[in-house]
């Protein structure tokens, strides 16, 4: 068997999906490739699709949301219209190396792939990973054979979204198996040469390392108990860490894009982020509290709206209040532990194992 991962370059967070699909696979000894699905269109089209994303996510926050909330009430025609630009390209694809089935983590992806079906008859299998806990725009334009949802108490939300019951598996959002090793707090803080003694707060904005974090991971840093320590993961975003890396010091530690963030995750206390779908399923997975702060609205305010509902994080209104919430919490331990039973109740498996076992029957 042989399996296309069709993704999306917006953001980590839709790779990094794939990749957990990826290693699964290859756990199974199933063939598989990973391909940015806007590369069927063109190169350019991806790396524009790529950079404009980054850009308005980073900076222009509001319009991101302005624009998620204008497609939740209307038809995404035109950005089917534009996505079936790549269906030729990805036919070729699919005819000339002999794929058995298609797994979409991405709307973009699956629409190309919707198209394919449309246009040429292609009835290989295709599958779609949702990434955040709600049903996105555009969902309502896919035709898939499963749709791989976050949450059991998702499915009234996607079968509004004009999406069939049957076809309806609630395995949670994929991540990578480290998130699911329980690592001793002291070891991991050594391995990663962090201060051992006291607790640690993680700070994150995702990959793109937007929400103006360079002043409020200062704010932050100041606010803290004096046993306590900051550690500021900027990703992809050099120019917030040439701010910050001047401020390091024992109780800062100012990191770039890494590929630790399992070890990281497993030496902290607490973790302030924007509540995006990857990295709060994998903070869950690792049992680590958070306060999320609705950074970018769109799809991350719902996010919000559902993961504070059910106890597995702190909601702030504001960055000030977040940062509260923050110290507060490395204070009280009862919270904590409060949060973390509400975590452990959330997953029910592992989605990665449900989904590539699911593809694996079908096919």
């Amino acid at each position: 068997m042989r399996v296309l991962i069709l993704s999306a370059n917006t953001g980590g967070g839709h790779n990094s999906t794939a990749e957990a699909l990826a290693e699964q696979l290859d756990k199974m000894n199933i063939g598989y490739e990973v391909v940015d699905a806007l590369s069927f269109i063109s190169e350019k089209v991806s790396q524009f699709v790529s950079w404009g994303h980054s850009y308005v996510y980073r900076h222009l926050p509001g319009l991101f949301g302005r624009v998620y909330r204008y497609e939740e009430r209307h038809p995404a025609k035109f950005i089917y219209e534009q996505c079936a630009k790549g269906a030729e390209a990805l036919q070729e694809k699919l005819r000339s190396d002999s794929f058995d089935a298609v797994v979409c983590v991405h709307v973009f992806s699956c629409m190309m792939m919707t198209e394919v079906r449309r246009r040429f008859c292609n009835l290989i299998p295709n599958y779609f990973v949702a990434t955040d806990y709600t049903c996105s725009p555009g969902v309502t334009e896919l035709r898939a054979d499963g749709y791989f949802i976050p949450h059991r108490m998702l499915f009234g939300e996607f079968v509004r979204g004009q999406v069939a019951a049957d076809r309806m598996f609630a395995t949670g959002i994929p991540i990578r198996s480290a998130f699911y090793k329980t690592i001793d707090r002291i070891e991991a803080r050594r391995a990663l040469g962090l201060r051992e003694s006291g607790k640690l707060a993680l700070l994150s904005c995702g990959s793109i390392g937007c929400g103006h974090l360079n002043r409020h991971a200062l704010m932050l840093a100041a606010e803290l108990p004096a046993d306590c320590s900051l550690v500021v993961l900027c990703g992809k975003n050099e120019k917030l860490y040439a701010q910050l890396e001047p401020y390091q010091s024992e109780r800062l530690t100012v990191v770039g894009f890494t590929s630790q963030i399992p070890l990281f995750m497993s030496a902290a206390d607490v973790y302030l982020t924007k509540p995006g779908g990857l990295m709060t399923t994998e903070a869950i997975a690792k049992r680590l509290p958070m306060v999320f702060v609705d950074a970018v609205p769109g799809c991350e305010t719902r996010n919000f709206e559902f993961l504070t509902s059910r106890g597995v994080g702190l909601g702030a209104k504001n960055w000030k209040q977040a940062i509260s919430m923050t110290v507060g919490l490395l204070e009280k331990e009862a919270q904590s532990v409060q949060i973390k039973e509400a975590m452990r109740a959330f997953l029910t498996g592992v989605a990665t194992e449900q989904i590539c076992r699911y593809i694996l029957k079908r096919g």
